[in-house]
């Protein structure tokens, strides 16, 4: 009994590998509900916005955030003479972080709706099939970008939550990619053989 409440009472892990396969999970459902139309659409803003991210681009608008923005505040509430904060973005920097992070889940969001307002729901088993393709795409790109750019070491403290989750390192991720042409040829096959047997007529 006593083992049991110990047991209990320690966080539970979820391991890197199992992240990865529910995030391609997710997205792969996703996908499968918008459609690839949709889902192209997504793409595009989701590697729009980690390519700008990649090269730099969170400073930029970490700066604008903390620098420029509240100094244009000032100057359109009166105060001509306001000079910029002055902040100094860096690298590792909490502050960058954090603006990174919303700014990719605003792009994301943002290609969701764009997206949705552009193209409607998917009518027929293929699209609904293709439309996994791009989505897992996404997510592959968003874990990797996390991975790869935004996870800093941490240690846990006495105040950790009970269940917690691993991000998977970048050689978990790199040999994933093989799943992720796998899973793509199988969706591929899977809409031809659904738009083949839409198109055959059915035998009385």
């Amino acid at each position: 009994m006593a083992s049991l409440l110990v047991a209990a009472s320690q966080p539970l892990l979820l391991g890197g590998v199992a992240f990865l396969f529910i995030v391609i999970l997710v997205f792969a459902v996703i996908g499968f509900q918008r459609g690839w139309r949709r889902e192209l659409v997504s793409l595009g803003f989701t590697l729009g916005i980690l390519f700008i991210l990649a090269l730099g681009g969170g400073k930029g608008i970490a700066s604008f955030v903390f620098n420029t923005l509240p100094q244009a505040i000032s100057v359109m509430l009166g105060n001509s003479g306001a000079k910029s904060p002055n902040v100094q973005v860096k690298d590792g920097d909490a502050n960058l972080m954090v603006v990174e992070i919303i700014t990719l889940i605003v792009a994301v969001a943002l290609g969701y709706i764009v997206g949705n307002k552009a193209f409607g729901k998917p009518n027929t088993p293929p699209e609904r099939l293709l439309g996994i393709l791009p989505s897992i795409v996404s997510g592959y790109a968003l874990v990797f970008f996390v991975t790869t750019h935004l996870v800093n070491a941490t240690t846990s403290t006495p105040a950790a939550p009970v269940v917690g989750i691993a991000a998977p390192n970048q050689d978990t991720v790199g040999s994933s990619l093989v799943i992720i042409v796998v899973i793509a040829v199988v969706v591929v096959v899977a809409a031809l053989i659904a738009s083949s047997a839409k198109k055959s007529p059915g035998k009385k």
